[in-house]
């Protein structure tokens, strides 16, 4: 599992860092597009425009064309120089673009390799060895112990995050999501079969210190996959799985990673990236960001005897949800990050 952490921080740190390096890939591509747009054809207007009277300089014109003096030409030199910029600034695009594939393709290698170690133990057990369970994703996954069944969703995890932040994949990291979807599809499904069978059988007996921490640590695999599944079943289990899992283990960080999920999948239907979703947030909740509830509208000042005058909180400015995860273009914008 360590090294498993590690290449998360690696991923992590290179998300980070090539960053700045697709915002730039994505300005040149809009404008592209934009000059693609507004380009005429040649055959779009075969009338020849009128001509127009020569340029006058402070005297009377000689007859002919005239030209403007080369010392006072200084139009061609800044559209050399102009275009001097733009060819470096593509060349060190390119140079940046294929260092960025040579380090992910690094990071995928090690992923390989530390798949590629994990020996028969970390196998699933055979369906006679468990009771099979059916779910929107599969039947169940049953593993060994717990800490073995967490190391294999944690991989199917990393190789979630790997693809979408690939350098070619776009900055945002909802939108990155819906682009590999088709590809991490497989992954999001084995997060689900492996948090399946790792729910207890009994919804009222205690857990056990190991069971619990177990279903604590799935969390995060449920909302890196959670946040590309389109179909209401699917949908519909990972919130009851993460609301289970915070009544049970006292956890409320599993409570508003459902949250985090339903205002994606609104978020992605407002934008046409995604079928409709109703929220289903627990309204009686004292958590506003669980409840649904927003108090950024109705502040008012604060309810006790400190002296807090010049001190003003407002909790609609913090950041409730990863951005990493389901950060959009519009946040992406916001952050002047270098």
């Amino acid at each position: 599992m360590d090294h498993l952490i590690l290449l998360f921080a690696r991923l992590t740190d290179f998300a980070a860092r090539d960053r700045p390096r697709k915002i730039k890939m994505q300005a040149k591509a809009d404008g592209e597009r934009q000059m693609a747009t507004f380009q005429i054809p040649s055959n779009a207007n075969d009338q020849q425009p009128p001509p127009q009277p020569p340029r006058m300089y402070g005297m009377m014109p000689a007859p002919g064309p005239i030209h403007l003096p080369a010392a006072f030409d200084q139009s061609r030199q800044d559209h050399l120089n102009e275009g001097n910029k733009i060819i470096v600034e593509d060349e060190e695009l390119e140079t940046a673009t294929s260092a960025a594939e040579r380090e992910w393709s690094d990071i995928w290698t090690a992923l390989d390799l530390l798949e590629a170690a994990l020996g028969p133990a970390y196998q699933p057990l055979s369906a006679d060895q468990m009771t099979p369970l059916s779910t929107p994703f599969g039947p169940a996954l049953y593993y060994r112990t717990y800490s073995i069944a967490c190391l294999v969703s944690t991989l199917s995890t990393a190789r979630i995050f790997a693809t979408r932040v690939a350098p070619s994949m776009p900055p945002a990291a909802m939108v990155a999501a819906g682009v590999a979807a088709q590809r991490t599809a497989g992954w999001a499904n084995i997060v689900g079969r492996i948090t399946a069978g790792l729910q207890p059988v009994s919804s009222t007996a205690p857990l056990n210190p190991s069971h619990g921490a177990a279903l604590m640590d799935c969390c995060m695999g449920i909302f890196h996959a959670g946040v590309q599944f389109r179909e209401a079943a699917q949908r519909g289990w990972a919130i009851t799985t993460l609301r289970n899992i915070a009544r049970l283990t006292g956890w409320q960080t599993a409570a508003l990673i459902a949250s985090g999920c339903e205002r994606a999948w609104i978020a992605a239907a407002e934008m046409g990236r995604g079928p409709p979703y109703t929220r289903t947030m627990n309204a009686s909740a004292k958590d506003d960001r669980v409840s649904g509830r927003s108090r950024a509208a109705n502040l008012g000042p604060p309810m006790d005897n400190n002296d807090r005058r010049f001190i003003h909180v407002n909790p609609g400015t913090r950041v409730y949800w990863a951005i990493g995860v389901i950060g959009m273009e519009e946040d992406m914008k916001q952050m002047k990050l270098e």
